[in-house]
């Protein structure tokens, strides 16, 4: 599995870094997950979409909202129900 820097986001007095996780299942298509990670904390949600405009509008929603560690799952899930 690969990580790709996104970008990160402000939350209190630290950072939130965010990264793209890209995974090639075996029939050779990409599959697209997010890292956080901030102080020192890191959550991953691997293949959650295998397309690239859906993993990055997730993306842009996290930065925006300065999705923890913590809170990711939950984030991502209620996401996924839209």
């Amino acid at each position: 599995m690969r990580e790709l820097y996104l970008g990160e986001a402000s939350c209190g007095r630290g950072l939130v870094r965010y990264y793209l996780l890209a995974e090639t299942r075996e029939d050779y298509e990409e599959s697209y997950g997010i890292l956080a990670e901030s102080g020192g904390e890191r959550a991953a949600v691997p293949n959650i979409t295998v397309s690239q405009r859906r993993i990055q509008a997730l993306a842009e929603v996290l930065m925006r909202g300065a999705v923890t560690p913590l809170t990711l799952r939950d984030v991502v899930d209620d996401w996924l129900l839209e």
